[in-house]
Protein backbone atom coordinates (compact mmCIF):
# COMPACT_ATOMS: atom_id res chain seq x y z
CA UNK A 1 0.00 0.00 0.00
CA UNK A 2 2.29 2.91 -1.09
CA UNK A 3 1.66 6.34 -0.32
CA UNK A 4 1.75 7.27 -4.35
CA UNK A 5 -1.24 5.23 -4.64
CA UNK A 6 -3.56 6.92 -1.91
CA UNK A 7 -5.14 10.41 -3.29
CA UNK A 8 -4.21 12.96 -1.07
CA UNK A 9 -7.05 16.00 -1.88
CA UNK A 10 -9.40 13.99 0.19
CA UNK A 11 -7.83 15.80 2.91
CA UNK A 12 -8.23 19.84 3.78
CA UNK A 13 -5.28 21.64 5.43
CA UNK A 14 -6.81 23.97 7.77
CA UNK A 15 -5.76 25.45 11.15
CA UNK A 16 -9.19 25.79 13.52
CA UNK A 17 -9.38 26.54 16.85
CA UNK A 18 -10.98 23.83 18.78
CA UNK A 19 -11.34 22.53 22.57
CA UNK A 20 -10.46 19.14 23.33
CA UNK A 21 -12.03 17.20 26.27
CA UNK A 22 -10.86 13.95 27.33
CA UNK A 23 -8.26 12.04 29.13
CA UNK A 24 -4.59 11.12 28.55
CA UNK A 25 -3.07 7.67 28.89
CA UNK A 26 -2.39 7.88 32.89
CA UNK A 27 -6.40 8.32 33.22
CA UNK A 28 -6.34 12.27 34.20
CA UNK A 29 -9.02 14.25 32.87
CA UNK A 30 -8.02 17.49 30.24
CA UNK A 31 -9.86 20.07 28.73
CA UNK A 32 -7.12 21.25 26.25
CA UNK A 33 -7.55 24.81 23.63
CA UNK A 34 -5.57 23.47 20.48
CA UNK A 35 -6.40 23.28 16.91
CA UNK A 36 -6.62 21.18 13.60
CA UNK A 37 -3.97 20.85 11.08
CA UNK A 38 -5.91 19.09 8.53
CA UNK A 39 -9.98 18.19 8.07
CA UNK A 40 -11.08 15.00 6.31
CA UNK A 41 -14.50 13.78 5.33
CA UNK A 42 -14.14 11.27 8.70
CA UNK A 43 -12.65 13.36 10.67
CA UNK A 44 -9.46 15.57 11.51
CA UNK A 45 -5.85 15.38 12.79
CA UNK A 46 -5.43 17.55 15.53
CA UNK A 47 -2.79 18.56 18.03
CA UNK A 48 -2.12 17.56 21.53
CA UNK A 49 0.23 18.13 24.39
CA UNK A 50 -1.59 14.94 25.90
CA UNK A 51 -0.73 11.29 25.46
CA UNK A 52 -3.79 9.60 23.65
CA UNK A 53 -4.15 6.28 23.59
CA UNK A 54 -6.01 4.33 19.76
CA UNK A 55 -9.19 3.32 20.48
CA UNK A 56 -10.32 5.75 22.99
CA UNK A 57 -13.05 8.55 22.77
CA UNK A 58 -13.28 12.26 23.36
CA UNK A 59 -15.11 15.29 22.68
CA UNK A 60 -14.06 18.39 20.49
CA UNK A 61 -15.35 21.60 20.47
CA UNK A 62 -15.31 24.01 17.28
CA UNK A 63 -14.32 27.27 19.28
CA UNK A 64 -15.65 29.15 16.31
CA UNK A 65 -19.14 27.41 15.60
CA UNK A 66 -19.01 26.27 19.46
CA UNK A 67 -20.53 22.54 17.59
CA UNK A 68 -19.57 19.64 19.50
CA UNK A 69 -18.77 16.26 18.35
CA UNK A 70 -17.35 12.89 19.91
CA UNK A 71 -14.39 11.69 18.21
CA UNK A 72 -12.40 8.01 18.44
CA UNK A 73 -8.43 8.41 18.33
CA UNK A 74 -7.20 6.51 15.11
CA UNK A 75 -3.29 6.98 16.52
CA UNK A 76 -0.61 9.17 16.19
CA UNK A 77 1.14 10.15 13.02
CA UNK A 78 3.19 13.13 13.96
CA UNK A 79 5.69 14.45 17.12
CA UNK A 80 7.38 17.85 17.69
CA UNK A 81 8.76 19.32 20.61
CA UNK A 82 6.26 18.33 23.64
CA UNK A 83 3.11 17.93 21.43
CA UNK A 84 1.92 15.35 19.29
CA UNK A 85 -0.59 14.93 16.36
CA UNK A 86 -2.90 12.64 16.35
CA UNK A 87 -5.57 11.00 13.58
CA UNK A 88 -9.02 11.29 15.03
CA UNK A 89 -12.34 10.28 13.53
CA UNK A 90 -16.27 11.23 13.62
CA UNK A 91 -18.08 8.26 16.21
CA UNK A 92 -20.82 9.35 13.91
CA UNK A 93 -19.83 8.52 10.82
CA UNK A 94 -22.83 10.76 9.20
CA UNK A 95 -21.69 13.69 10.80
CA UNK A 96 -21.47 17.27 9.24
CA UNK A 97 -19.14 18.44 11.45
CA UNK A 98 -17.00 20.42 9.28
CA UNK A 99 -19.97 21.87 6.74
CA UNK A 100 -17.14 21.39 4.14
CA UNK A 101 -18.06 19.35 0.85
CA UNK A 102 -14.95 16.74 0.03
CA UNK A 103 -14.41 15.89 -3.59
CA UNK A 104 -15.82 12.17 -4.14
CA UNK A 105 -14.08 9.23 -4.48
CA UNK A 106 -13.21 7.29 -7.48
CA UNK A 107 -13.04 3.79 -8.02
CA UNK A 108 -9.36 3.98 -8.14
CA UNK A 109 -8.79 5.65 -4.63
CA UNK A 110 -11.23 3.25 -3.08
CA UNK A 111 -9.39 0.21 -4.08
CA UNK A 112 -6.30 2.18 -3.13
CA UNK A 113 -7.27 2.02 0.47
CA UNK A 114 -8.73 -1.81 0.50
CA UNK A 115 -5.71 -3.73 2.32
CA UNK A 116 -5.92 -7.04 3.58
CA UNK A 117 -4.79 -7.01 7.93
CA UNK A 118 -3.67 -9.96 10.07
CA UNK A 119 -3.81 -9.76 13.86
CA UNK A 120 -0.35 -9.68 15.09
CA UNK A 121 -1.90 -11.56 18.38
CA UNK A 122 -4.10 -14.35 16.97
CA UNK A 123 -3.44 -13.60 12.67
CA UNK A 124 -7.25 -13.60 12.15
CA UNK A 125 -6.87 -11.81 8.40
CA UNK A 126 -9.76 -9.42 7.50
CA UNK A 127 -10.32 -7.59 4.06
CA UNK A 128 -10.52 -3.49 5.29
CA UNK A 129 -11.19 -0.61 3.72
CA UNK A 130 -9.20 2.10 5.23
CA UNK A 131 -10.37 5.69 5.73
CA UNK A 132 -8.08 8.31 4.64
CA UNK A 133 -7.28 9.02 8.27
CA UNK A 134 -6.68 4.93 8.87
CA UNK A 135 -4.20 4.79 5.65
CA UNK A 136 -2.08 7.91 7.58
CA UNK A 137 -2.04 5.64 10.77
CA UNK A 138 -0.98 2.78 9.66
CA UNK A 139 1.77 4.27 6.72
CA UNK A 140 3.06 5.87 10.12
CA UNK A 141 3.28 3.30 12.30
CA UNK A 142 3.44 0.42 9.93
CA UNK A 143 -0.10 -0.82 11.18
CA UNK A 144 -3.10 0.43 13.13
CA UNK A 145 -4.83 -0.45 16.24
CA UNK A 146 -8.56 -2.29 15.67
CA UNK A 147 -10.82 -4.40 17.59
CA UNK A 148 -10.47 -8.10 16.98
CA UNK A 149 -13.59 -10.20 16.94
CA UNK A 150 -11.55 -12.85 17.69
CA UNK A 151 -9.49 -11.69 20.68
CA UNK A 152 -12.71 -10.04 21.83
CA UNK A 153 -9.90 -6.81 22.76
CA UNK A 154 -8.35 -4.41 20.27
CA UNK A 155 -4.72 -5.68 18.89
CA UNK A 156 -2.19 -4.31 16.67
CA UNK A 157 -2.69 -5.05 12.86
CA UNK A 158 -0.20 -5.34 10.47
CA UNK A 159 -0.56 -5.73 6.65
CA UNK A 160 -0.81 -9.33 6.07
CA UNK A 161 2.11 -11.22 3.72
CA UNK A 162 1.41 -10.33 0.24
CA UNK A 163 0.99 -14.24 -0.45
CA UNK A 164 -2.39 -14.38 1.68
CA UNK A 165 -5.03 -14.51 -0.22
CA UNK A 166 -8.78 -13.84 1.63
CA UNK A 167 -11.64 -15.14 -0.66
CA UNK A 168 -14.78 -13.86 -0.57
CA UNK A 169 -17.80 -15.93 0.25
CA UNK A 170 -19.17 -17.90 -2.47
CA UNK A 171 -22.30 -16.21 -3.96
CA UNK A 172 -25.90 -17.77 -3.04
CA UNK A 173 -26.04 -19.07 -7.04
CA UNK A 174 -22.52 -20.56 -6.81
CA UNK A 175 -23.34 -22.64 -3.46
CA UNK A 176 -26.84 -23.69 -4.97
CA UNK A 177 -25.65 -24.85 -8.22
CA UNK A 178 -22.86 -26.78 -6.13
CA UNK A 179 -25.52 -28.39 -3.85
CA UNK A 180 -27.28 -29.52 -7.31
CA UNK A 181 -24.22 -31.01 -8.43
CA UNK A 182 -23.39 -32.94 -5.69
CA UNK A 183 -26.79 -34.27 -5.25
CA UNK A 184 -26.93 -35.60 -8.65
CA UNK A 185 -24.02 -37.01 -8.14
CA UNK A 186 -24.72 -38.65 -4.71
CA UNK A 187 -27.66 -40.40 -7.07
CA UNK A 188 -25.62 -42.34 -9.50
CA UNK A 189 -22.49 -43.17 -6.74
CA UNK A 190 -20.80 -43.03 -3.69
CA UNK A 191 -18.93 -40.02 -2.82
CA UNK A 192 -15.22 -40.60 -2.08
CA UNK A 193 -15.00 -39.98 1.96
CA UNK A 194 -13.58 -35.99 2.65
CA UNK A 195 -10.18 -35.29 4.12
CA UNK A 196 -9.94 -31.85 4.98
CA UNK A 197 -6.07 -30.60 4.91
CA UNK A 198 -5.50 -28.86 7.92
CA UNK A 199 -5.76 -25.17 6.34
CA UNK A 200 -9.59 -26.22 6.08
CA UNK A 201 -10.31 -27.00 9.08
CA UNK A 202 -11.91 -24.73 11.01
CA UNK A 203 -10.38 -23.89 14.62
CA UNK A 204 -12.67 -24.79 17.50
CA UNK A 205 -15.01 -22.25 18.09
CA UNK A 206 -14.01 -19.50 20.59
CA UNK A 207 -17.17 -18.65 23.58
CA UNK A 208 -19.27 -15.95 21.78
CA UNK A 209 -18.44 -12.68 23.07
CA UNK A 210 -21.58 -11.05 24.07
CA UNK A 211 -20.35 -7.66 24.81
CA UNK A 212 -20.89 -5.03 22.10
CA UNK A 213 -18.81 -2.68 23.55
CA UNK A 214 -15.11 -3.60 25.13
CA UNK A 215 -14.66 -2.59 28.38
CA UNK A 216 -10.90 -0.61 29.25
CA UNK A 217 -9.90 0.11 32.94
CA UNK A 218 -9.85 3.79 33.53
CA UNK A 219 -9.07 6.11 36.68
CA UNK A 220 -10.54 9.12 36.33
CA UNK A 221 -13.83 10.58 37.63
CA UNK A 222 -17.93 10.90 36.25
CA UNK A 223 -20.41 13.60 37.83
CA UNK A 224 -23.75 11.40 37.83
CA UNK A 225 -26.92 13.24 38.46
CA UNK A 226 -30.35 12.55 39.70
CA UNK A 227 -33.24 14.25 40.57
CA UNK A 228 -32.82 12.57 44.03
CA UNK A 229 -28.98 12.80 45.04
CA UNK A 230 -28.49 15.67 42.63
CA UNK A 231 -24.33 16.06 41.32
CA UNK A 232 -22.66 12.60 42.24
CA UNK A 233 -18.70 12.65 41.73
CA UNK A 234 -18.00 8.89 41.45
CA UNK A 235 -15.01 7.15 40.40
CA UNK A 236 -14.92 4.69 37.07
CA UNK A 237 -14.02 1.58 37.51
CA UNK A 238 -14.33 0.86 33.24
CA UNK A 239 -15.83 2.24 30.46
CA UNK A 240 -16.79 0.92 26.90
CA UNK A 241 -18.56 3.06 23.95
CA UNK A 242 -21.77 1.92 25.59
CA UNK A 243 -21.19 2.92 29.20
CA UNK A 244 -19.10 2.88 32.17
CA UNK A 245 -19.49 1.34 35.83
CA UNK A 246 -18.87 3.32 38.74
CA UNK A 247 -18.64 2.97 42.59
CA UNK A 248 -20.45 5.20 44.84
CA UNK A 249 -21.96 5.19 48.51
CA UNK A 250 -25.25 6.20 46.94
CA UNK A 251 -28.15 3.40 46.82
CA UNK A 252 -29.07 3.81 42.96
CA UNK A 253 -31.87 1.55 41.73
CA UNK A 254 -31.84 -0.21 38.50
CA UNK A 255 -33.56 1.40 35.50
CA UNK A 256 -33.07 4.60 36.82
CA UNK A 257 -32.71 7.30 33.91
CA UNK A 258 -29.33 9.96 34.55
CA UNK A 259 -27.27 12.51 33.23
CA UNK A 260 -23.48 11.15 32.83
CA UNK A 261 -20.27 13.61 32.26
CA UNK A 262 -17.40 11.53 31.84
CA UNK A 263 -14.59 12.52 31.82
CA UNK A 264 -15.23 14.98 34.78
CA UNK A 265 -13.22 17.35 36.67
CA UNK A 266 -14.63 19.61 39.02
CA UNK A 267 -14.18 23.52 38.29
CA UNK A 268 -14.33 22.23 34.43
CA UNK A 269 -17.15 22.51 31.96
CA UNK A 270 -18.63 18.81 32.08
CA UNK A 271 -20.25 17.22 28.87
CA UNK A 272 -23.55 15.74 29.93
CA UNK A 273 -24.91 12.75 28.07
CA UNK A 274 -28.21 10.63 28.95
CA UNK A 275 -27.88 7.17 30.51
CA UNK A 276 -29.61 4.49 32.43
CA UNK A 277 -28.71 2.42 35.20
CA UNK A 278 -29.05 -0.93 34.22
CA UNK A 279 -27.00 -2.83 36.95
CA UNK A 280 -26.56 -1.93 40.74
CA UNK A 281 -24.14 -4.55 42.57
CA UNK A 282 -24.01 -4.04 46.97
CA UNK A 283 -20.52 -4.57 48.78
CA UNK A 284 -21.29 -5.32 52.00
CA UNK A 285 -17.90 -5.07 53.46
CA UNK A 286 -17.23 -1.28 52.79
CA UNK A 287 -21.23 -0.49 52.00
CA UNK A 288 -20.70 0.61 48.72
CA UNK A 289 -22.50 0.46 45.20
CA UNK A 290 -21.17 -0.51 42.25
CA UNK A 291 -23.21 0.45 39.10
CA UNK A 292 -23.65 -0.46 35.56
CA UNK A 293 -24.75 2.68 33.57
CA UNK A 294 -25.43 2.22 29.81
CA UNK A 295 -25.78 5.58 27.58
CA UNK A 296 -28.94 6.64 25.61
CA UNK A 297 -28.79 9.82 24.74
CA UNK A 298 -27.03 11.99 23.32
CA UNK A 299 -24.25 14.73 24.93
CA UNK A 300 -25.18 18.54 25.59
CA UNK A 301 -23.30 21.18 27.94
CA UNK A 302 -24.29 21.05 31.54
Amino acid sequence: MAPQGVRRSSRVPRELPILLFGSDTEGRTFSEETKTVVLSRHGAGIVSEYKLSPEQELYLRRMDTNKEAEFRVVGQIGAHGGSYTYGVSFVDENSDFWGITFPPLSESDIAATRVVLECSRCEALQTVQQSDLEVDVFLVNDGIVRYCKTCGSSTFWKRAPESTVVEPAPSSAKVQASTTTATSVSSTSSPPAEHPSPAAEVPAARPANRRKHVRTRVRFQACIRTFEYGDDVVNCDDMSRGGIRFTTRQKYVAGTEIQVAVPYSSGSPGIFVSGQIVRVIENALDKTFQCGVQFTGTAKRG
